[in-house]
């Protein structure tokens, strides 16, 4: 019974990596760069790191740029409700996974909803994210493992296997949090592993994309020091929230 369980399961990895070689890059129109009232942050303070480990692994680290005057529990309000709410600045009404990174966002949605029924991100819920870094497009799908105010933990999903987990997590600090994030990309599985992390590196995440990647999200959490105490305090209706400017 568990050979035929463990050949069963080796052939559907096959036909995921025959997936991964025919599968082209995802394509979608990018809307044009969001113009918002404040200015770009500085990322010089956040400090990254990548590897590929002996067996092909990807392993990440970043070390954002210091949250000032942002809890962790703000980042969980801001994460939570990131896939479902939008903003207006002046006239333009936006939702806020455009804020949070103007020139590279296109779009956030709920596939499946958390364990508990709750609306937004949380414990079970399946989120698709439509992004690009640079020039390389980026179209995936995430079941949220953990969600509290210690952080996240994320596993981009691809026909139900998954190769990957993302580490959030959320230090309070005298004034404010600071964010860390560990990444680990690939399959441990023996074989076949090496085989599919090879083909992670060379076309499903080359390194040109994985700097990118990294760059972008330096800029999206640097971001939050601009907008995300004044959405905290924000007047709202339901899930619209009303930013007025200085």
């Amino acid at each position: 019974m568990l050979k035929t369980g463990f050949k069963i399961f080796t052939y559907l990895v096959l036909l995921l990596v025959i997936g991964f070689l025919v599968k082209p890059m995802p394509d979608f129109p990018h809307h044009n760069p969001v113009t918002l009232p404040w200015q770009i942050q500085d990322t010089s303070l956040a400090q990254t790191n990548y590897q590929y480990l002996e067996n092909g692994q990807i392993l990440i680290s970043i070390t954002h740029v210091p949250l000032i005057d942002i809890t962790p529990k703000m980042l969980t309000w801001f994460y939570q409700n990131l896939p479902v709410s939008s903003v207006q600045i002046g006239q333009e009404i936006l939702p806020w996974y455009q804020i949070f990174h103007p020139s590279e966002h296109q779009s956030i949605n709920i596939l499946q909803s958390t364990t508990d029924g709750s609306i937004g991100l949380g414990i079970g819920a399946l989120i698709e994210k439509k992004q690009w870094f640079g020039s390389y497009n980026s179209l995936t799908t995430e079941r949220v493992m953990a969600f509290s105010e210690q952080g996240m933990t994320l596993k981009p999903e691809l026909a139900g296997l998954s190769f990957a987990q993302v580490e959030h997590l959320f230090i309070k600090t005298k004034t404010g949090t600071q964010y860390q994030v560990s990444s680990l990309i690939g399959s441990d599985l023996p074989i076949i592993g090496p085989v599919i992390n090879l083909i992670i590196r060379y076309k499903i995440l080359p390194e040109d994309m994985l700097k990118q990647s990294i760059r972008h999200q330096v800029e999206e959490v640097s971001n939050l020091n601009a907008f995300l105490p004044t959405l905290y305090q924000a007047d709202k209706q339901g899930t619209h929230y009303l930013l007025t400017q200085d």
